[in-house]
């Protein structure tokens, strides 16, 4: 029983170091300048994406939350650049995120500025 309670409380104490993107990015940079803050770079493969999710999709992306700064086309997928507009809370963001995460298949990443 002390190996079970052990284990969990190890396994809880990893997953509460666990950040979310929008932290990560803005972790980065600060600590790098390598980032562009509150800025992610999202590939959406379009023969991977259901009609439901792709209303989900665009009520993201197109919507109130996030500005696209750039979009590129490719044959089967789309990149889009997006940009915080900055009028929501951090956790309404990180849920925003998060739910990009999904429908993209974790195709999505912290804008880099090389």
């Amino acid at each position: 029983m002390k190996k079970i309670i052990g284990l969990a409380l190890i396994l809880t104490g990893i997953n509460a170091g666990a950040q979310d993107l929008r932290s990560i990015c803005e972790n980065a940079h600060y600590a790098t300048g390598y980032t562009k803050l509150h800025s992610y770079k999202v590939t959406i493969d379009w023969a991977r994406i259901s009609d439901h999710a792709l209303v989900k999709l665009e009520n993201i992306v197109y919507g109130k939350m996030f500005k696209v700064t750039k979009e590129i086309d490719y044959a089967r997928k789309t990149t889009y650049e997006l940009k915080e507009v900055g009028k929501f809370s951090h956790h309404q963001y990180v849920g925003a995120l998060e739910e990009l995460s999904i429908l993209s298949g974790k195709n999505i990443n912290c804008l880099y500025d090389l």
